[in-house]
């Protein structure tokens, strides 16, 4: 800042104006507060945008067996005599699913169940999906009960192909799959009926 002196020539003052230490510790308070409020609600979205598409993906696998079964699709050099299915077993991991390949023939001992001994290899075209992070299945329920389940199948035998929903030794005309993002509570609901269709419940 310039200032003129008595002989009218212009000098530097000495006092320039600025802000203070305490205004300034407000300032950056004010802008480090306004930040942790955005990465919250970033990472929260972000939370909720993976449960959405982990739903839409099994949705997406579940027509994928489906259309492996229709389309009399190989696992490895012979199509599988059961079909193609999605398998859900809450004892051993619930942050993923099977898509594999009934090798036993429907009726038998061992159909309509994955078998992990033969039917889940990836190198024949089996897949295990891994979900998310801080994404579990957190329920499996069949029919109209509302008490969940450990472990459920769904298969697709060809060529219809038809749809089994198989859970503790009994078939069923409906499953339903709760997928849940760990840090909100939050719950989406996949729903499959006896005709093989698969969507995400909008509830």
């Amino acid at each position: 800042m310039f200032l003129k002196n008595k002989n009218q020539t212009y000098v530097a003052s000495n006092f320039l104006t600025g802000m203070s230490l305490i205004e300034l510790l407000v300032s950056m308070a004010i802008i480090v507060f306004i930040t942790a409020i955005f990465v919250t609600n970033y990472r929260t979205t972000n939370k909720r945008t993976d449960l959405v598409m982990a739903a839409q993906s099994l949705v997406a696998d579940l027509h994928q067996a489906q259309n492996n079964s229709l389309g009399l699709l190989k696992y490895g050099d012979a199509v599988p005599a059961g079909g193609w299915g999605v398998s859900f077993d809450l004892y051993n991991n619930r942050n993923q699913y099977t898509l594999f390949a009934d090798l036993e023939t429907p009726g038998t001992y061992g159909s309509m169940v994955y078998n992990n001994a033969g039917e889940g290899d990836i190198s024949k075209g089996a897949r295990i999906v891994q979900l998310p992070p801080e994404t579990e299945i957190n329920a499996i329920r069949i029919g109209n009960s509302q008490s969940s389940r450990y472990s459920a199948s769904v298969t697709f035998l060809p060529p219809d192909p038809k749809t089994y929903i198989y859970s503790s030794g009994a078939t069923s005309t409906a499953l339903e799959i709760d997928l849940k993002e760990l840090n909100n509570n939050t719950i989406k609901t996949i729903r499959v009926n006896f005709l093989g269709l698969a969507e995400v419940s909008s509830d």
